[in-house]
């Protein structure tokens, strides 16, 4: 969560909400804090704009460090137990992963362009970590009526769509829409079948052009993805994808970008290590690309 999410929370009164604002002043602000589990406030550790400076953080960890070991036990631990009736209630608490998830982590990184500064989140310097999720009823539109070699099939919907209209082809996020992408289609072929073993070779090519009032982008790029389906255990064991486009930023804004506005984008997925209960992070755009009703059935 962000500090506006924290400092827009209705629940005043609730222990992480308090404890928070106790800490900054009432003043909650996104940043990289220390501090110890009473509330004691450490120390900010962000240091160096916009490109980070590793010494002047590590000196600021090092005083924070200082500072906790000046406290004395009692100053240092919070005097009480917590429970889960003192955390803080979500919407998106209720958006959770359907039984049978496909559940891609996806990575996506820009070439150099020209003018381009670490201002800009463009910059090769940075990239961008974030979850696909495909439910049962969704992917099981990759896999041709017959599996075997050389069957094929014509994709659309969700499958085809999703990973442009959410933007993991680009840095950052635009408004796409549907009527945006003004071709392109994908096609999913059976490649190799070893007993329970299905290859899947799966290719895709988007142009797209946005024309609206939040969006005059433009994107063409292509799509590669090689996976395996157990047939027996009715589940992907293997999914690599990897896709490079051209993306171009319809309107600069002084605040966001700098340089030119074309710029190569390679994202890659792949089935997410960390697809357990240890794994809280969910889609970043829940809310509006996926819905809460999107992850009330299979």
């Amino acid at each position: 969560m962000d500090d506006v999410n924290y400092n827009e929370h209705p629940d005043r009164e609730r222990f992480e909400r308090k404890w928070l604002a106790t800490l900054m002043r009432d003043q909650i602000q996104q940043g990289i804090y220390v501090a110890s589990s009473s509330g004691r406030y450490l120390g900010r550790m962000n240091r160096g704009w916009p490109d980070p400076d590793a010494d002047a953080t590590l000196q600021a960890l090092k005083e924070a460090v200082a500072a906790y070991r000046r406290l004395s036990p009692a100053e240092r631990r919070l005097s009480r137990t917590l429970t889960d009736a003192d955390r803080l209630k979500w919407e998106q608490d209720a958006f959770k992963k359907p039984t049978g998830t496909l559940d891609l982590r996806i990575s996506s990184r820009g070439y150099a362009f020209p003018g381009m500064t670490t201002f800009d989140q463009r910059h090769p310097k940075f990239y961008h970590l974030d979850r696909l999720w495909f439910k049962p009823s969704e992917w099981r539109g990759w896999l041709p009526a017959k599996l075997t070699p050389g069957a094929k099939t014509s994709v659309t919907g969700p499958l085809f769509n999703r990973i442009v209209l959410l933007s993991h082809m680009q840095a950052g996020q635009s408004a796409w829409w549907e009527s945006h992408i003004r071709g392109g289609s994908m096609e999913s072929e059976v490649v190799a079948v070893q007993n329970n073993k299905v290859s899947l070779r799966i290719t895709a090519h988007y142009d797209m052009r946005a024309d609206s009032e939040w969006c005059r982008d433009t994107y063409k790029g292509r799509l590669l993805a090689l996976a395996d389906y157990d047939t027996k255990e009715a589940r992907f064991t293997k999914f690599e994808l990897a896709m490079l486009g051209t993306h171009r930023v319809g309107r600069m804004m002084e605040n966001i970008h700098v340089g030119s506005p074309e710029q190569q984008i390679a994202a890659y997925a792949t089935l997410n290590p960390l697809a357990n209960s240890s794994d809280r992070m969910i889609p970043q755009n829940w809310k509006y690309g996926y819905q809460l009703r999107w992850a009330q059935s299979p």
